[in-house]
């Protein structure tokens, strides 16, 4: 009983840990740097895809890729917050047996350790913590609708072959209509035949019979 307990607890708790951001580390110019880290259940192209969706809703676009990170500029973070940021993220896939699995980091700081530039700023490792728990939902609700959208098209496109059956079958039908009267029509012929085969021979007998001996 004990040890069932303790296995439910830990399983709860790897549950709600599960997709929680936290503080981390990710390579940057050859280098470490601090990061807000996220798992995700998703392979690195739908988290791509759903990341972009999610940013460019709100009228920002990715801009070039800079070593191997998706840059957002001059992006609000935190709607309470009149300071734009620059967003830095890293999707990567977990490991070459979690294909599935996504890690996807967000840089805290710029190379050098300067948090602010100007008018724009890095997110400390709370904010970059919680706008990734805030992008995970983002992203869970992407792939729900982007799930639904695909079981919709599997639906339909079950849906037409199931007409293509319907209607092929249509067609053999009338083929077989159209066969068993041909076959009907050929044994009517082949009696009729019959009745004229004998009525030759009968023919042939007759004028058999008036040979002379």
């Amino acid at each position: 009983m004990k040890k069932t307990i303790l296995f439910l607890s830990i399983l709860l708790i790897s549950l709600l840990d599960y997709g929680q951001a936290r503080e981390g580390t990710v390579e940057y110019q050859k280098r470490l740097q601090p990061a807000a880290v996220i798992e995700l259940p998703y392979p690195p192209s739908v988290v791509d895809a759903a990341m972009n969706d999610y940013l460019s809703k709100k009228g920002r676009s990715r801009s070039t890729d800079v070593k191997g990170f998706s840059t957002f500029r001059n992006t609000q973070p935190v709607l309470t917050d009149a300071v734009n940021a620059d967003l830095y993220f890293k999707i990567e896939r977990k490991s070459r047996k979690e294909k599935e699995t996504s890690v996807l980091s967000l840089l805290v700081e710029p190379a050098g350790g300067q948090a602010d530039t100007g008018n724009l700023r890095y997110l400390d490792m709370n904010e970059a913590k919680n706008y990734l728990n805030d992008l995970a939902s983002a992203i869970d609700a992407y792939n729900l609708e982007q799930t639904i959208k695909d079981q919709n098209d599997a639906v339909i496109k079950a849906e037409i072959k199931y007409k293509s059956i319907v209607s092929d079958g249509d067609d053999l039908e009338k083929k077989r209509t159209a066969l068993d009267k041909k076959i009907a029509e050929n044994k009517n012929d082949q009696q009729e035949q019959l009745k004229e085969i004998e009525n030759q021979k009968q023919k042939l007998s007759e004028w058999v019979g008036r040979r002379k001996s």
